[in-house]
């Protein structure tokens, strides 16, 4: 079951949401009257501590709002076991957490935004006088005290006593009433760059309010357009200069609405008590819910002629829409008492079906915001409430490298592929190196479930900046494009977001193998959380050897053979007898070749293998076969071909080809041709 907890209660009727993701803030309003906000990372109110020193005592406890040793509010106690086991313990309802070893630059940099970020638990860190210890000179640990307040602490010497540095915020508070006045409001859209807010009135108004500077009352609030009937969900496309909202009538109407002058369109007509309103991203369709007489539902409208077709049936007094997420494949409809949930609609299959995503919401739930893949936030009556859903769904497991292109990070041994155990397996190789541009693939569900934001690739233990790209399914253009993936400057990649839609689902990193000396290398995969400090996975594999070759094997012609005789290149041989041995060089300089051959071709298309070898004839533990330099075959090849006079009689040119083993996870890499041509006339 989903665990759904309260943020804030008291409301004055919760209706329409908007949650700005650069500021991680939810906008809603309350039908009182009042423009509000919620923010998941509080702003800084003041600076209680500010980096001050301190000692914390053995076996001493100390408050950190305060900065004061002694059991009155205490945060953190410095326990000593006995001689050796030492341990720091969260008391009372304050929450730790370990964040690394850091410089002081480092300690400095970490904001009160970066505070909020962290998990936070109740397991002590261990301070024993052996190895063991994670709380040397720089630790760094953070505590959210049990007056909710934000703690950073570093280590700054290490002993019975402990010597810290203390730096300690009070947050203002995460809900706020921004601006009051407002009649009746129904819902609230936030500009891109969060400057203006644009509000429904249900009295018929669609309004713009400025969001910085003076508070955000009806006061100060701008009429874009009047005289609708009981405006509802917005839409806004601010980047198309428009905005769209839905009547709430029995006759209502999609409406169109131009941003600058006011001017309003009717797009669809007959809409039935509409409430609910999302627009595709290509601009193509619009959904809407409807408390219809004949009971709720949502119908799809095709914004270019109007048109409404029904989509899907049977909602209890359905409200406000959301897209569930990027790939709009699903639609979240808020369903009002005595339902109470929050439904998904899954637009991905026909025809269309839905499935209760969140039951037991507060009562009279309004509208929907998502915060990821797994959060959701609910807008009821009087309470705002967030929902996680991970913990019940999702599972993150397997390995951090999965492996490279299509071979399994399990079936590289010794830096080398092999899938032959598996003769099923659609891609077989043996005894494989590996070259040329590397596809390594990562697991983001699993980093993505540790609380991982970024992950980093490491060669040789050296952090790689290699740009690379995928396609990634984007539902307004109904295709998949092109998105170059570039790494931050401390050469982090971001995790991808639950809900995104990849070509190669997997894909974490595209590397060429170019500028790496031939032999064995380590790729490794880290993940960080929001602060770029490392997650620790004890036990979960995150990095394998390679065995990387980069050279292009050998092939030379260098003698064809008549008999003993040597007949050089565009020669004419016109005399028995038909005996012919040539001297070859198929060669690899890392012993990795799989295979050549050498083969006489002639006349209209006329073939015949006059030599050949392979890997398989020459497997061993080593791993290793050079291929041959020599005369071939060990007996004379004979041109005659029975039934075919132009055999003895045509000009005759040789080919030798050749592979090695080596591939870029998704096939062969090298191959390497030469031929040579005489002409054979033999009476």
């Amino acid at each position: 079951m989903a665990t759904i907890t309260t943020l804030a209660s008291g409301l004055a009727g919760a209706i329409g949401n908007h949650y700005h993701g650069p500021a991680n803030r939810l906008y809603f309003v309350e039908y009182g009257g009042r423009l509000s906000s919620y923010d998941f990372v509080r702003p800084l109110d003041v600076v209680v501590l500010a980096n001050v020193a301190r000692v914390l005592h053995g076996t001493w406890e100390m408050n950190l709002d305060t900065g004061v040793e002694g059991s009155a509010g205490a945060d953190i106690w410095w326990e000593q076991i006995d001689a050796v086991r030492r341990r720091m313990v969260p008391r009372g309802s304050a929450r730790i957490a370990h964040l690394g070893v850091m410089s002081a630059t480092q300690f400095a940099a970490v904001s009160p935004a970066d505070l909020q970020n962290i998990a936070y638990g109740s397991k002590p860190i261990v301070g024993d006088n052996t190895a063991a210890n994670r709380l040397v000179p720089g630790a760094v640990f953070a505590v959210r005290t049990t007056a909710g307040q934000y703690s950073k602490v570093r280590v700054m010497s290490y002993g019975y006593d402990l010597s810290l540095r203390i730096t300690t915020y009070r947050l203002k508070p995460a809900y706020r009433i921004l601006g009051t006045g407002y009649a009746e409001p129904e819902d609230v859209k936030v500009s891109a760059d969060g400057d203006r807010a644009y509000i429904t009135e249900r009295g018929g108004n669609l309004l713009r309010v400025a969001l910085g500077g003076m508070a955000p009352d009806r006061a100060t609030a701008v009429v874009v357009a009047g005289g609708l009937t009981a405006p509802h969900q917005i839409s806004l496309h601010e980047d198309r200069g428009l905005a769209y909202v839905v009547e709430y009538g029995a006759a209502g109407h999609l409406v169109r609405i131009d941003l600058a002058t006011g001017a309003t369109t009717n797009v669809a007509f007959n809409l039935d008590h509409a409430i609910g309103l999302v627009i595709t991203a290509d601009h193509q369709y619009a959904y809407v819910s409807e408390q219809a007489a004949g009971g709720g539902r949502v119908r799809r409208v095709t914004l270019a002629t109007g048109a409404v077709e029904p989509l899907v049936d049977g909602f209890t007094a359905p409200f406000m829409l959301s897209f569930n997420d990027a790939s709009e494949s699903g639609v979240l409809v808020a369903e009002r008492d005595p339902a109470n949930r929050i439904t998904l609609i899954d637009l991905s299959v026909r025809p269309v079906q839905t499935r209760e995503l969140v039951a037991g919401v507060a009562v009279r739930p309004s509208s929907v915001a998502l915060l990821s893949g797994t959060r959701l936030v609910v807008c009821s009556d009087a309470v705002l409430g967030s929902v996680d859903l991970a913990a019940s769904v999702l599972k993150g497991t397997g390995p951090l490298l999965l492996g490279i292109g299509h071979v399994p990070v399990s079936k590289i041994f010794s830096g080398y592929a092999d899938t032959s155990g598996d003769p099923a397996y659609f891609f077989q190789v043996k005894d494989s190196p590996f070259g040329g541009t590397l596809p390594v693939m990562f697991n983001h569900e699993r980093a993505r479930l540790a609380g991982a934001k970024y992950y980093r690739c490491f060669v040789d233990g050296l952090a790689t900046d290699a740009p690379w790209g995928d396609y990634k399914w984007s539902s307004a253009a109904n295709e998949f494009q092109y998105v170059a993936i570039v790494p931050d400057a401390g050469r982090y990649y971001p995790v991808r977001a639950l809900g995104e839609l990849w070509y190669n689902a997997w894909l974490g990193l595209a590397r060429s193998t170019l500028d790496l000396a031939d032999g064995l290398h380590t790729i490794e995969f880290r993940v960080y959380n929001a602060l770029k400090l490392e997650i620790a996975l004890p036990g979960v594999v995150r990095s394998v050897q390679v065995m990387i070759d980069n050279k292009v094997p050998t092939a030379a012609i260098s003698t064809i053979f008549h008999g003993n005789d040597p007949v050089g290149a565009c020669g004419i041989v016109d005399t028995l007898p038909d005996d012919w041995s040539f001297d070859i060089v198929a060669t690899d300089p890392q012993q990795h070749l799989l295979s050549w051959s050498l083969t006489a071709l002639w006349g209209d298309n006329r073939s015949a293998l006059v030599a050949s070898d392979s890997y398989a004839n020459h497997v061993s533990p080593t791993r290793q076969w050079a291929g041959v330099a020599g005369v071939v075959p060990a007996a004379p090849w004979h041109a005659a071909v029975a039934g075919d006079p132009t055999s003895t009689r045509c000009a005759h040119t040789f080919v030798l080809s050749m592979w090695d083993r080596v591939i870029d996870g998704y096939g062969y890499l090298h191959y390497n041709q030469v031929h040579k041509s005489i002409t054979i006339m033999l009476p």
